[in-house]
């Protein structure tokens, strides 16, 4: 019956029922008068005053001793960044090392593969790793000083799944031949969702334009972009000069 006589109202089938519908209509559109703006920005200052503490607090007593008790080493002047994702997610037994000053979010995977009974991460001072990044180490990843890895970057040193079909059918692991390490020189910047794949090396001063796909070594002082990456660029001091697609 409800249901119904709901119905009639947003059809608005006689006068009487145009009158409810306009009636309701009116007070799902109400707005606060602009006298009370004052005390709704108030408002919204104490909430964001209210969360930004209650997340610091949670930080430093919770979530960032949490993430260095995963570490092997973490640097001094280590900053964590909380986001909605409260933990980043881990699996395998990761060897990880911080320099000083790096900073971690909390939206991230650190994945660690069985083949090396040790895999390793390690990370340069000054370092920011960004929101979504995502490192898949079967051997080794290593990420020089005062590098900026955008949001949602992957590195990989291996395929994470065989090649073979039959072999990903049952679950085997990749084998050691197809396990290459990846080194990023320092003051690399990573832009945004790109992917450096295994056997990469990245030379320092490089920047790696976002989406791209790295394949093939980069060297030093060089933008590339696309997938697979190319070098677009070269940087030279403070110019950038052209260089010819190959």
């Amino acid at each position: 019956m409800l249901q119904e006589f709901i119905q009639k109202i947003k059809r608005k089938e006689t006068p009487a029922y145009q009158k409810m519908y306009s009636f309701a209509e009116s007070i799902l559109r109400f707005n606060m008068p602009a006298l009370l703006s004052p005390f709704y920005r108030c408002l919204f200052i104490e909430r964001q005053i209210r969360i930004h503490s209650l997340r610091q607090v949670a930080t430093i007593l919770y979530y960032e001793p949490m993430f260095r008790a995963k570490c092997r080493k973490v640097g001094t002047g280590f900053k964590y960044v909380k986001l909605h994702q409260n933990f980043p997610y881990f699996s395998g037994n990761l060897t990880i090392i911080m320099g000083n000053r790096v900073t971690v979010h909390s939206r991230s995977t650190f994945s660690g593969g069985r083949i090396y009974s040790s895999p390793k991460l390690e990370v340069g001072d000054g370092t920011y790793l960004g929101p979504g990044f995502s490192v898949i180490v079967a051997k080794r990843v290593s990420i020089g000083s005062s590098c900026y890895v955008a949001s949602n970057v992957t590195i990989l040193d291996n395929d994470a799944h065989p090649l073979d079909p039959l072999s990903r059918a049952k679950g085997d692991p990749v084998d050691k031949k197809d396990i290459l390490p990846v080194q990023i020189g320092n003051n690399v910047w990573i832009a945004e969702g790109s992917i450096v794949l295994k056997g990469v090396s990245i030379g320092e001063g490089s920047v790696v334009a976002a989406r791209s796909v790295v394949v093939r070594d980069v060297k030093p002082y060089s933008i590339v972009a696309g997938n697979p990456a190319t070098i677009i660029k070269r940087i030279e001091g403070n110019e950038k000069n052209l260089i010819p697609s190959p």
